[in-house]
């Protein structure tokens, strides 16, 4: 199921930011507005496999909003920025940009939202999904197919658009039932990309019953179809679909833990040659978020559109992230991802894998109320045993950056 950042069209802790900054954060109440810029240096060793180190001066905006309407909220979060190339290496720039409407209407609930993204190469799970620019520690605003960190290509210009609505119909004081869909499209750009283009649709439903205050469960079905356009890299793969049927499970320990689990079984069947395959799909998540700090720990096994690389992919893999305030001025900030993912069995697509790494780390410190500094470093690591037409990223790349950070207190909009 495709999904938005986990602000948006979801119910938020009553919460202030904390009075002096250590970077930009994701607003937290109705009402307010969250803006932040960061200027940054990033020093970067095998740089998509090159030798030897490169630099890079980067410049990054970052802004977060939630309206003060209960019954029609509606929120947006915004990450961008240019990176300019000291070493020879090409210059880029970068934006991410999720916007959701939710309507309240009695008994029903309605989100529309829509996710967009212009980057250099696969994303890294940061906020801006870009390494070196301070955002380590704030949740991506792209979701989309990538539940897992996705496959590691070289450098190249790429767009995603995921557009997707929902619908919930509370039945009894207990038990809801829902619908939802998405259309997702990634497009790789210039003459030189080496990426396959793909448009992909998901629809389905479920039904949810709580029961009790803290545990919830209920079961859902997926439809979702891929296909791969003719494209620049002059790769052709055959599309495929998948179907999910899925039990989920939900449980709040306490107000600061919580868990989710989910499992079923999982068809796959490829458009060209009428393969058929039988996988398990999985996904669980626990979660704790304190006043200070905050933990999440995650697994997902499922198909996807195969991130541009591969015509499809059966992907596996788990998430680490942890987050801590320490004396209300200092904040560290650490998550890392690994994703073991395969080409979707089929006789007539070649057999791709893919072993995908990506850590890193964030410390940063208020210099005054407003400005703080940071410090980051950042790991990928990625190997294929085969070989794949798609110009992937095999080997290990490192990012070292630091810059200062420009972040008021919240700006308070609307009627409070």
């Amino acid at each position: 199921m495709t999904m938005v950042s986990p602000m948006l069209g979801q119910a938020l802790p009553a919460a202030e930011a904390a009075p002096v900054s250590t970077g930009f954060a994701l607003p937290r109440t109705a009402g307010t507005l969250n803006y932040g810029v960061s200027a940054s240096e990033s020093l970067l060793w095998g740089y998509q496999g090159s030798q030897g180190a490169y630099s890079a001066t980067n410049l990054t905006g970052n802004l977060g909003y939630i309206s003060s309407s209960r019954l029609y909220p509606f929120s947006m979060v915004f990450s961008g920025g240019h990176s300019w190339s000291t070493s020879g290496e090409p210059s880029y720039s970068y934006l991410n940009l999720a916007m959701s409407q939710v309507a309240n209407l009695k008994k029903w609930n309605f989100i529309v939202s829509d996710n967009v993204s212009y980057l250099p190469g696969t994303s890294i799970g940061s906020l801006s999904g870009v390494p070196g620019v301070g955002d380590l520690g704030i949740p991506p605003v792209q979701v989309g197919e990538e539940t897992s960190q996705g496959v590691l290509t070289a450098y190249s210009d790429r767009v995603n658009n995921t557009v997707s609505g929902s619908v919930q119909r509370q039945v009894t004081g207990k038990t809801s039932i829902n619908g939802f869909g998405s259309y997702a499209i990634m497009r790789f750009l210039g003459s030189g990309s080496q990426g396959l283009d793909g448009d992909s649709t998901t629809g389905g439903g479920g039904i949810s019953h709580q029961l009790n205050p803290r545990t919830s469960f209920g079961g859902s079905y997926l439809y979702s179809s891929y296909t791969y356009p003719d494209n620049s890299s002059g790769i052709t793969e055959p599309g495929f679909t998948s179907q999910t049927a899925s039990m989920q499970f939900s449980h709040q320990f306490s107000r600061k833990l919580s868990m989710t689990v989910s499992a079923g079984p999982q068809w796959s069947g490829i458009d060209s040659g009428g393969t058929q395959a039988l996988s398990a799909y999985a996904a669980a998540s626990l979660a704790y978020v304190g006043q200070f700090s905050h933990a999440s720990l995650s697994y997902v096994r499922s198909t996807n559109a195969g991130f541009g690389a591969v015509g499809g992919a059966l992907s596996q893999g788990g998430g680490l992230s942890v987050g801590r305030t320490f004396a209300r001025v200092w904040n560290c900030a650490a998550t890392a991802n690994y994703t073991e993912s395969s080409s979707v069995p089929s006789a007539s697509v070649t057999f791709d894998a893919f072993d995908t790494t990506v850590a890193g780390a964030q410390v940063s410190r208020a210099i005054m109320r407003s400005l703080s500094a940071y410090a980051s470093y950042t790991f990928e690591h990625q190997s294929s045993p085969s070989s794949t037409a798609v110009d992937v990223f095999t080997g290990r790349e490192q990012v070292v950056g630091f810059g200062v950070t420009y972040s008021p207190s919240s700006i308070h909009v609307g009627r409070q």
